[in-house]
């Protein structure tokens, strides 16, 4: 049933009623007198899509801006993702709208652009696994795109790490990575390869179900759609994304995957790819005093191999050494070219 309330009397912090004297609200205890947008984001209490009502922004990255906002609809919270790449974009005073400003940035713009609505094609082509996160709407308007997902309450891998001292048993990280690994297998049934994997991209939604998310790199190898950009992350990033002729595949998502399995069991990344290509000094996780079975420990060194035809090919054949499970009919018949 679509909220018929005044918008200027919806919390924007829990979406409650704020009380008409105080701008208090009573669900949450937060005020609304002083409500200020960060500098470059939409303006609060804005309207897109004469659905969604604008809250604060969750996160800022390369390519956009994610604002926590409520669907006046169906009433629920969404998470609205704005293409907004930094450097390129300004927002017009007084306006939602965007400006790339001049000729040169707005070739920029509209070749990520494409990329962007690129990442909603390949969400919306997935959106019913149960271990991503879900897209709900994708338009165009103020000069640039929006992409609405399902707002996801909970924390980071990262942040949950840091909250267990750094590290994370080995029993710990095989419960996590699961759910993780069988996305990841779903994915690469359907084509797609993730490209970003790291802790901060798992989310932990309730202290229950394992999400992956930011799909901004991803693309989908088996028709050789790539994106204009790499999304390149210190100690996760495999060598192939460092180069525009990189062979991409599962084998991508592998080096990711194991690059975040190090880290929960270690506490920091491996070495970055293309230090290791020169002079490989990743320590085993057993070497820093991490208690892990040897057969466990070889198939992780084998996914975080530095070349693609060192690693394995397909998740189920990873899943299968890690976990000691066999995943029948589960291959995905793909080969690394280097």
């Amino acid at each position: 049933m679509q909220d018929v309330r005044d918008l200027n009397s919806i919390c924007l912090h829990c979406f409650g009623t704020l009380d008409p004297k105080t701008r208090v609200c009573p669900r949450c205890g937060k005020t609304a007198v002083g409500e200020q947008s960060p500098v470059g984001a939409l303006p609060l209490r804005t309207m897109l899509s004469g659905r969604y009502l604008i809250g604060m922004p969750l996160g800022r990255g390369g390519f956009g801006i994610t604002y926590k906002a409520y669907d006046t609809f169906t009433c629920t919270t969404v998470a609205v993702k704005e293409f907004f790449p930094k450097g390129y974009t300004k927002r017009m005073p007084h306006s939602c709208t965007v400006d790339v400003g001049n000729a040169e940035n707005g070739k920029v713009f509209n070749y990520w652009l494409t990329a962007f609505i690129q990442e909603a094609k390949v969400l919306t082509s997935i959106k019913h696994l149960d271990g991503i996160v879900a897209i709900h709407d994708f338009f165009l308007t103020n000069n640039t795109a929006y992409i609405v997902m399902e707002y996801l309450n909970g924390m980071s891998l990262h942040r949950f790490i840091n909250g267990r001292g750094g590290r994370l048993h080995i029993t710990e990280t095989l419960n996590i990575m699961r759910p993780v690994i069988e996305t990841l297998l779903r994915l690469h049934q359907h084509g797609v390869i993730h490209k970003d994997i790291s802790p901060e991209n798992i989310q932990i939604v309730d202290n229950r179900a394992i999400k992956l998310i930011d799909f901004g790199a991803a693309s989908i190898y088996t028709q050789n759609v790539q994106k204009p950009f790499f999304v390149l992350k210190k100690g996760y990033s495999p060598i192939e994304l460092y180069s525009h002729g990189g062979s991409q595949g599962p084998w991508t998502d592998i080096y990711e995957l194991g690059a975040t399995i190090y880290t929960c069991l270690v506490g920091n990344p491996p070495p970055e790819a293309t230090e290791r290509r020169l002079n490989d000094k990743i320590m085993p996780p057993s070497a820093l005093n991490v208690k892990i079975q040897p057969v466990r420990e070889k198939s992780l060194l084998k996914a975080l191999s530095v070349y693609p035809k060192d690693r394995y090919t397909n998740i189920a054949a990873f899943q299968q050494m890690f976990y000691g499970e066999f995943l029948p009919n589960t291959t995905v018949h793909t080969k690394p070219t280097f």
